[in-house]
């Protein structure tokens, strides 16, 4: 059985053709849409590997009293800040989508000092300042008159004297 499907796959009259491709920025990713018209998802493939190179390739049935095909192969260089994980092909009424998300970037930012990992707004910065400033009076506040009024009743006790 396996050599009839070899032999019948080897007297095939390929036709190779370059499909048309157009790229989209949407939602920080990048979109690849392939117009492949006339073709069914069970004849594509869409394979990534470990050296960042998509692999995308099809073949489907011209005519079939004359065994001839029609196929395509494309590979492309994933770029870099893209997150290999989330590569996700969609194919649709002949058009093949694939969705190429960037990776979150986590930039280090310091506050006093401190390492945060998540970008804080300008805003919530100077509500931050503000409150530290404000308790900072208060407790200045809290010390003065808790001098003073010690000061105040060293100055009457010594009057008794």
């Amino acid at each position: 059985m396996e050599t009839n499907v070899a032999e019948a796959t080897s007297n095939r009259l390929y036709e190779d053709f370059e499909p048309y491709c157009k790229w989209l920025t949407k939602n920080e990713q990048a979109i690849l849409e392939i117009s492949l018209k006339g073709f069914k998802k069970e004849q594509l493939k869409v394979e990534t590997d470990v050296w960042g190179i998509i692999t995308i390739g099809g073949e489907k049935p011209v005519d079939a009293s004359h065994n001839k095909w029609s196929r395509f192969q494309k590979e492309i260089k994933i770029s870099k800040g893209c997150d290999m994980n989330s590569i996700r092909a969609k194919f649709s009424h002949g058009v093949l989508f694939i969705a190429m998300p960037k990776e979150a970037v986590m930039e280090k930012h310091f506050i006093c000092g401190v390492e945060t990992k998540k970008r804080i707004s300008p805003i919530k910065v100077a509500i931050g300042v503000v409150f530290v400033v404000a308790l900072g009076i208060y407790i200045a506040q809290l010390l003065i008159s808790d001098a003073q009024s010690k000061l105040f009743k060293c100055v009457t006790d010594c009057k008794d004297i």
